[in-house]
């Protein structure tokens, strides 16, 4: 059923994820292609506002930070996940495995790949405190829009 906190929880969250993906472009090396990256990255975050955040606010203000802790987390999950896999079906359109085993096991190196563009600081505090705010704001519309 749709509520106030899951719209804003989702919005706010897509936002946030629209940001980090603006911030992790510049860490790509020059012959990735972007393509929509922030959008589906965003869509991701909407999902997980709406599912998770949204559902799961007005336990208390120490599980709206760990919720919204768990929000970036599942956010940074199926980021890495949607985009390894996306790279793994492109690769195998042009016959580069042997099997789908072969494809999934190397769809797990792409993510590990991705996953080194995490590394710089700022897009770790950016997801921290990002996710602990927007915990935050989502019990703090629960409590006002119950």
């Amino acid at each position: 059923m749709p509520t106030a906190t899951k719209l804003v929880s989702a919005v706010l969250l897509a936002a946030l994820a629209w940001w980090l993906g603006h911030m992790i472009i510049p860490y790509f090396p020059d012959e990735q292609r972007i393509g929509r990256f922030r959008e589906i990255l965003a869509a991701i975050g909407f999902l997980t506002g709406w599912r998770f955040l949204g559902r799961h606010a007005g336990a208390g203000w120490n599980s709206a930070i760990a919720f919204g802790l768990g929000a970036a987390g599942i956010l940074v999950f199926w980021g890495l996940l949607i985009f390894s896999g996306y790279e793994m079906i492109r690769r195998s359109m042009r016959m580069s495995y042997g099997g789908p085993t072969e494809a999934l096991k190397d769809q797990v190196a792409i993510a590990i790949d991705y996953f080194v563009y995490l590394q710089p600081t700022e897009i770790w505090a950016t997801l921290l405190v990002g996710g602990i705010g927007l915990g935050l704001i989502a019990e703090i519309v629960k409590r006002r829009w119950p």
